[in-house]
């Protein structure tokens, strides 16, 4: 594999096939419905919003993301990394940085957002590590959740 910098992109209908491969090595799961359903959800969102990163001449990473405003009684304009995704061979070699920079960019430039938020699960550490080294700490908030019975 070659040390070429890291491109980074506003997410294309034709990168479906690739996040989905790249999806399937991360989770061992095949979920076309669940992606085909969030690439339409895509088209409703500014472009900046979902990116992929391309190094190799391949689709290695990608990130979906999203603003709001005065939500979670968060006051002011925020942005939320809801997904991240790197192809696990191009792991260590700055692809998730690229697009969490890439992201963390255009919310400031676009929209005027001073906050970056995200949710991880605690027993992945290094999903934790990776987050703490671009700068995301522990926040005031915490995550309450409910199970729903029929």
């Amino acid at each position: 594999m070659s040390r070429t910098k890291v491109s980074v992109r506003a997410l294309e209908p034709d990168d479906l096939d690739p996040v989905i491969r790249i999806d399937e090595r991360l989770t061992g799961q095949t979920r076309k419905d669940y992606w085909k359903k969030r690439f339409e959800l895509t088209t409703l969102r500014p472009p900046w919003m979902s990116l992929v990163a391309e190094l190799d001449q391949r689709i290695v990473g990608f990130l979906f993301g999203w603003t709001s405003e005065s939500e979670f009684g968060i006051h002011g304009p925020t942005a939320w990394i809801d997904l991240i995704g790197v192809d696990p061979p191009y792991r260590g070699r700055g692809v998730g940085q690229a697009l969490v920079e890439q992201f963390v960019h255009s919310a400031q430039e676009l929209r005027a957002v001073e906050k970056v938020f995200t949710l991880i699960d605690l027993a992945q550490a290094d999903i934790r590590e990776f987050f703490m080294k671009l700068g995301f700490k522990h926040g005031p908030m915490i995550q309450l959740e409910r199970e729903v019975t029929g």
